[in-house]
């Protein structure tokens, strides 16, 4: 059953267009929600036919629009128009097309794509959400290209928030996590990617799991620089990463020399790397009192990745949760570093390409292309579902950093909870319509789509996923 909404200038009431039918299964509904937010019914004979009139039980609604179409989902006697999905983010700007800085045209084809696919979806943040009378004010987007803008409305609570908070700095302010956290507990509502990963919490939940756990390089907290050199001395080649950085911020490298001597690189501002050759403790010592700053880091064994014209690369990959709640791979990517770069990130100079002809360039022999790619792809679904398992189910998509060593054997690096975008259109498109299902599964609608898969197999037999950009971690 689907329903069509429209709201006169200045009513709190919405129109509701139904055939008879239609009608008598709202009239005989025991409860009946726009979203999460109860609303009321109630009949207008006009000379068109009868018309429903529905409206807020608390406090006002308006939907920006002209008209709105909804599906109509039934449960225990209960009627629920929507979905209503809201995006939550922490801050807003003033200006009318970038509102939502550079997140703002991720936001907007959400939007777009819900709308047809029949969802109400709009962007709120923590100071919009009005808990006694259960609305949430925020923006959606009208129209498209040039003609198109960021709408002020009054909405109703949705069935489905998707976590877009950007920074783990914003995420620790006090009325963003109050707010956060008290969405988490409201009954029937759905709150996906709860909050940024820490890369240690991480790292235990996986280590726990057989067919995983051999794929993660061995990882420590750092404490003290005399168990530094006990792991360097161990792995020859570590990282040392921060707990809780992505892009590679405050990130450096250390590799054992033949003479004992030790190299240090380290990761400045716009790529800037600082190198040195340490003689020894004492001078590691002060290169990581210098680097941590107390902050929490951690040391993690360093892997041989494959190359790409004698540059290291890495894969990112975005896995997202189908509506039977399976996990699959959405896209795959090279990540090339830079030159001298210790890591891959774009902004620290690295490139993007595709995968498949770079595993087939280091692995030419019949078939073995095939079996390191299945491995990689099965790796990377395992590590997904046990972490997410692990973490109460609470997550539609992840995103991945993983390296593929000289033998073809893979190692899960990271786990990213607010992932990249792709790059290619067709496959960004992809990646919201699936992202769109689940958000319809999770509030309990289904829908029919028809999205192109993001698979092509190219004439080796090879499978050649998408690539993506590392954009927004």
């Amino acid at each position: 059953m689907h329903i069509e909404l429209s709201q006169r200038s200045g009513s709190a009431k919405l129109v509701a267009r139904l055939d008879p039918p239609a009608m008598d299964r709202m009239q005989a509904a025991s409860k009946l929600r726009f979203g999460l937010s109860a609303v009321n019914l109630q009949t207008l004979t006009t000379p068109q036919g009868e018309r429903a009139l529905i409206s807020p039980t608390q406090g006002r609604l308006r939907i920006p629009g002209r008209q709105l179409k909804l599906h109509v989902a039934e449960k225990d006697g209960v009627l629920t128009l929507g979905p209503v999905l809201a995006i939550f983010t922490s801050a807003q700007r003033n200006n009318a097309r970038r509102r939502y800085a550079t997140l703002s045209g991720r936001f907007q084809r959400f939007i777009v794509d819900a709308r047809s696919m029949g969802a109400l979806a709009y962007v709120f943040t923590p100071r919009g959400v009005n808990w006694k009378k259960r609305t949430v004010t925020g923006y959606t987007w009208l129209g498209s290209g040039k003609h198109g803008r960021w709408v002020k409305g009054t909405f109703p609570f949705p069935n489905v928030v998707y976590n877009r908070v950007p920074t783990r700095k914003a995420e620790r302010r006090t009325r963003v996590n109050r707010v956060r956290r008290r969405l988490l507990a409201e009954q029937g509502m759905h709150l996906f990617n709860p909050k940024f990963l820490d890369k240690w919490q991480v790292y235990q939940i996986l280590r726990n799991v057989e067919g995983v756990r051999e794929h993660l390089p061995q990882t420590q907290p750092y404490r003290r620089v005399s168990e530094l050199i006990g792991f360097l001395e161990r792995h020859k080649n570590v990282y040392i990463k921060m707990a809780g950085g992505s892009l590679g911020k405050g990130t450096a490298r250390i590799d054992l020399l033949e003479n004992g001597k030790i190299r240090w690189r380290e990761t400045r501002h716009k790529g800037h790397i600082v190198a040195r050759t340490l003689s020894g403790q004492k001078a590691l010592a002060e290169r990581m009192r210098l680097l941590s700053r107390g902050r929490h880091y951690l040391m993690q064994q360093g892997i041989q990745l494959l190359r790409s014209n004698g540059r290291p690369f890495d894969v990112r990959a975005l896995v997202q949760k189908e509506p039977s709640g399976a996990w699959s791979v959405t896209g795959m990517a090279a990540r090339v570093a830079g030159p001298r770069q210790i890591t891959t990130h774009r902004p620290r100079g690295g490139s993007r390409a595709k995968l498949p002809p770079l595993i087939r360039s280091a692995f030419p022999e019949k078939g073995r292309a095939q079996q390191v790619q299945e491995e990689l792809e099965r790796v990377i679904i395992e590590a997904a579902e046990a972490f997410d398992n692990e973490t109460g189910g609470s997550h539609g998509e992840l995103s991945m950093d993983v390296a593929i060593d000289q033998k073809g054997r893979p190692w899960v690096l990271e786990l990213n909870a607010k992932p990249a975008i792709f790059d290619e259109p067709s496959i960004r498109k992809f990646a919201r319509r699936r992202l769109l299902n689940y958000c319809f599964f999770l509030g309990g609608f289904t829908t029919v789509d028809t999205a192109s898969p993001a698979h092509e197999t190219d004439r080796t037999g090879l499978q050649e996923t998408r690539f993506m950009a590392d954009r927004t971690d």
